[in-house]
């Protein structure tokens, strides 16, 4: 995964996100098996909160899986840091992402 994630707009639950998890040479994390959860940090206030959508994994062997946004998720503009955990049923287990930017930009739609 880049340090970034690409941006999603303040209310909008789609398109979801695709994402690549790489390690730290860059070759993707097997998430065969792998359950995966995440959290955000609001980089202005230092709140956290877990992510509400689904993260399914859609290609495990190439590192991939799909972030479906909850409502929860896109609620507030702002810059957020994001941290991916994977969990897998056998050991070794647990892995954590390195955090990625992401911002939710204003809607300037009213409703």
């Amino acid at each position: 995964m880049s340090d970034s994630l690409e941006s999603q707009v303040a209310g909008a639950t789609r398109p979801s996100q695709l994402i690549t998890w790489l390690d730290s040479e860059g070759t993707p994390l097997d998430l065969t098996g792998a359950t995966i959860t995440g959290c955000l940090q609001d980089i202005y206030t230092g709140t956290s909160r877990a992510i509400t959508g689904y993260l399914i994994v859609t290609n495990p062997m190439a590192g991939q899986f799909r972030w479906d946004y909850g409502a929860d998720d896109v609620q507030s503009e702002g810059i957020y840091l994001v941290q991916f955990t994977a969990t897998y049923p056998l050991g070794p287990t647990v892995a954590r992402s390195r955090a990625a930017n992401w911002t939710v930009e204003p809607s300037l739609c009213i409703s």
